[in-house]
């Protein structure tokens, strides 16, 4: 059950981020087109500010989702297998910790954030900008949560997940490489 909501909700932010890089795609194309013809909006420069920036922490929790992001996974895999563990949660409760404070601070910044707004575009007040705060560090929190118990099986069997990819990756290339020779030995 915690494996399909993992899922579920990998997905739905990765169709954030693929929806965010879209729309970021077509306002800097339609703006350089407008531009080229003499008639540049003026809203482009901050709607493309606001959806890198959303799109930059939407992407930092597709990251630790998947658990792409800095780590010190050489140094828990070199201590015994209860210290690892144990360096491992506390590692874990101290990024739960850090994105708590995060999320209280940015939701703290929106009540008084909601009484600007962008310059070009009124309506769309800065609480609304800068929700991306809140909403990505209770993400992180739950991300965390959900890929916790992997992350602490691999510290107790051992297993860094960088250097276990990266040795996939290898094996792959070998293999492809191998097979890629082989076929240029039948013709």
């Amino acid at each position: 059950m915690v494996a399909k909501f993992e899922k579920a909700l990998l997905w739905v932010i990765e169709t954030i981020c693929l929806a965010l890089l879209i729309a970021l795609a077509l306002s800097v194309i339609y703006s350089a087109t407008m531009r080229y013809l003499g008639s540049s909006p003026s809203w482009y420069d901050e709607i493309a500010i606001v959806l890198l920036a959303w799109l930059t922490y939407f992407g930092a929790t597709y990251a630790l989702f998947l658990r792409q992001h800095m780590s010190f996974g050489g140094i828990v895999t070199a201590l015994p297998k209860y210290a690892a563990v144990a360096l491992a949660l506390a590692s874990e409760f101290l990024v739960i910790g850090f994105f708590a404070i995060v999320a209280w601070y940015g939701n703290a910044v929106l009540a008084a954030a909601k009484w600007d707004s962008l310059l070009s575009i009124r309506w769309m007040t800065l609480d609304i900008v800068q929700s991306i705060i809140p909403v990505s560090a209770a993400l992180m929190i739950i991300g965390t949560f959900l890929t916790m118990p992997r992350a602490l099986r691999n510290a107790a069997a051992g297993i860094d997940a960088d250097h276990a990819e990266i040795e996939q990756a290898i094996a792959e290339a070998e293999r492809e490489n191998a097979s890629a020779f082989g076929k240029d030995d039948h013709k």
